[in-house]
């Protein structure tokens, strides 16, 4: 059995990668990277490294040769493009003899949904299911990574903004997602056509978010709901590509619609234990 990680040298796939080289022997692994140079690290644990881009169906045939199973971490990009490049990286798939697919998708993708990176979902797990290959979905939660990004200005400022209202988000840990990952890709045959919601222990609110940062740091922190088009300012002055200020900008109006409060057991299904919960995340992320 030979397993394939794409992206493996981002921040998800890297996750990855550790944990199955916990699982299995590192000569059963091998990743597709588009600068090979950049995975000489994984190449001195003796892992097959592999030239691989979704905008080449050439090459990522290649990168695909002999491996029984895949892993397709979404790219990053506008939805046009992503949706074409995912397509892409699964028609590769398939013409190089991949048995199974394992894709990173999102919880409840929809083609309209607020959150509009959603729709490239639904899309791609559309066309691997069209495939008649096996295949696994791992909708992933967001990340409770991303809410470091505001640690800082609320520790100088006392204030933790966000235009979330009292919406809840299921965040879970990225560490945790890579794992349940690496746990599917080490027995592939256990979770055949099955999709998983990977969700957090629950929705939290930015409101308690903020809570959590001041008892893990010790100073006075308050959430602060900021107007949509204050926050979209922000992320503009940051030097955000549009595709992405426009889905996180949505991603905050599903999320007081509702869209992601919904709570899963699919992870701990999967690992044998519940995910890290946001508080404790944040708590042991901000000690260290």
């Amino acid at each position: 059995m030979t397993i394939l990680i794409t992206g493996a040298t981002g921040q998800l796939g890297s996750l990855v990668v550790n944990h199955l080289l916990d699982r299995i022997p590192a000569s059963d692994i091998a990743v597709s990277v588009r600068k090979p140079e950049k995975a000489a690290d994984l190449s001195a644990k003796g892992i097959d490294v592999r030239a691989g881009d979704f905008n080449d169906l050439a090459l990522m045939t290649k990168a695909f040769a002999g491996i029984d199973t895949a892993l397709i971490i979404s790219a990053e990009d506008d939805n046009e493009t992503r949706i074409k490049q995912h397509r892409t990286a699964v028609d590769a798939a398939k013409a190089a003899g991949v048995k199974h697919i394992v894709y990173t998708g999102i919880v409840d993708p929809k083609a309209d949904a607020d959150f509009t990176y959603s729709a490239i979902h639904l899309d791609t797990e559309n066309y691997i299911r069209q495939s008649g290959l096996a295949f696994t979905i791992l909708r992933n939660s967001f990340y409770a990574d991303l809410l470091l990004a505001g640690v800082p200005h609320a520790l100088e400022t006392g204030d933790f903004g966000a235009p979330a209202g009292d919406g809840k988000i299921t965040y879970i840990p990225r560490n945790d997602l890579a794992e349940a990952a690496a746990m599917v890709l080490a027995k592939p045959s256990d979770h055949v056509n099955k999709i998983y919601d990977l969700t957090g222990t629950k929705g939290v609110t930015h409101a308690e978010i903020a809570g959590y940062i001041a008892d893990a740091t010790g100073k006075p922190v308050k959430f602060v709901d900021l107007p949509a088009e204050v926050h979209t300012g922000i992320l503009k002055s940051l030097g955000l590509p549009d595709h992405l200020i426009e889905a996180l900008a949505g991603l905050y109006v599903g999320a007081k619609k509702g869209d992601y409060e919904s709570v899963s057991n699919d992870f701990e299904k999967v690992v044998g234990r519940k995910p890290q919960s946001v508080q404790d995340f944040i708590k042991s992320a901000l000690a260290s």
